[in-house]
């Protein structure tokens, strides 16, 4: 029998097993890879929630983990809070103890943590911070749902294709053996023959080709190549700004109000664009920034960037109400994004739909106008 326990010190850990009636054969340390430890989203969320809601009450910070590392503790990810509430316990601020495990807590977490622990307001972060992630798990389902029923859709026509070639037509064709066949018909026929003959390698082709393009995708330099192309990409591209833009000024805003610098606020910013090339405009803006330059002056400039950004962001430069204006521009630009996904879905069904009637009835009127003749001959 083997398990994990939490104590002081291997002395410790003995008395405590001990005391549970259990016979003590052997304890090590166990030291785990804190690397890859990561939290799921629901759980960073409600650790986030939690921590903001007892420290609002008045509870103490390490009391306020420690109520957390009790309801986790049947936990998969009960160490990783064991850690938090003795790296605590031993003098560690949390925004240092959270850095320990940056797959779960990203610069953005960690930056507005240690912005809270030097202002002393805490509580008002991990509410932002919860907020934050709302938002984004928000904007990152309606991408989702926008997508999933078009593609529901175009899979359903490939699966209806190929049964029709694979199944329906081989059984038809004995019908037609030694006629001379319309153009239609032998165009579906000969299709059909080539998808039984080579199925299994143009299966097997397909499949190399998306192995090939996801690697090429997950190199660097490939990859800002392949963003460039998105952002220029037909009707692609205003979701693509629309989101990075919603991201960015949506971080930057909660940034801003934490007190973070505004070369800093940019840096951790443009991470969450998840476009390379979205993130090289931010990135000369804050050069140009740091050199005494406007930040809207410099958005200006770049053709990726959304004309209100630039617009609101000069108008907020003037008055000194940049977070306010971020924000504003976030709340916006969303809004864009969601009425834009809703027309494109309603294009796509109908469209997808029409597809896969039209392949339908190709197929059929293959199939029927060799019948018909057949009718008429006899």
């Amino acid at each position: 029998m083997g398990g994990v326990i939490n104590a002081d010190s291997l002395d410790a850990a003995k008395e405590v097993l001990r005391s549970q009636e259990l016979m003590v054969i052997e304890v090590h340390v166990y030291e785990e890879k804190r690397k890859n430890v990561k939290l799921p989203f629901s759980t960073l969320l409600d650790l986030t929630r939690m921590l903001g809601q007892l420290l609002k009450s008045g509870i103490p910070l390490y009391e306020s983990l420690i109520i957390v590392e009790e309801k986790y503790r049947n936990h998969r990810f009960h160490a990783l809070f064991v850690d938090l509430c003795d790296e605590l316990k031993t003098g560690v601020p949390l925004s240092q103890a959270l850095a320990k495990y940056p797959q779960s807590f990203d610069p953005i977490y960690i930056a507005m943590i240690k912005a809270g622990e030097q202002t002393a307001a805490l509580s008002g972060v991990f509410d932002e911070l919860c907020q934050l992630l709302q938002r984004q798990q928000k904007l990152k389902k309606q991408l989702v749902s926008a997508a999933a029923y078009p593609l529901f859709l175009a899979g359903f026509c490939v699966v209806v294709f190929l049964a029709l070639l694979l199944f329906v037509i081989p059984s038809m064709k004995a019908l037609f053996e030694e006629r001379s066949l319309h153009p239609i018909t032998q165009i579906v026929f000969a299709t059909s023959d080539i998808a039984i003959n080579y199925g299994a390698w143009i299966g097997f082709a397909t499949l190399f080709v998306i192995a090939v393009t996801i690697t090429i995708f997950r190199r660097p330099a490939s990859r800002e190549k392949i963003d460039g192309l998105l952002l220029r990409a037909p009707i692609l591209n205003n979701f693509i700004r629309e989101a990075a833009t919603v991201r960015f000024c949506r971080t930057a805003s909660l940034l801003l109000s934490g007190g973070i610098p505004i070369l800093q606020t940019l840096t951790l910013s443009r991470s969450v664009m998840k476009n390379r090339l979205l993130e090289n405009v931010i990135a000369d803006a804050e050069q140009k920034v740091s050199e005494g330059k406007t930040l809207s002056g410099e958005l200006a400039q770049s053709p990726f960037i959304p004309s209100i950004v630039p617009r609101m962001l000069s108008i907020a430069e003037e008055t000194g109400k940049t977070a306010f204006m971020l924000q504003s521009i976030a709340n916006i630009c969303e809004e864009n994004l969601e009425k834009k996904l809703q027309q494109v879905v309603a294009f796509l069904q109908p469209a997808l739909l029409l597809i896969l009637g039209l392949i339908v009835g190709i197929v059929l009127l293959s199939i029927l106008i060799p019948l018909t003749d057949v009718g008429s001959v006899l």
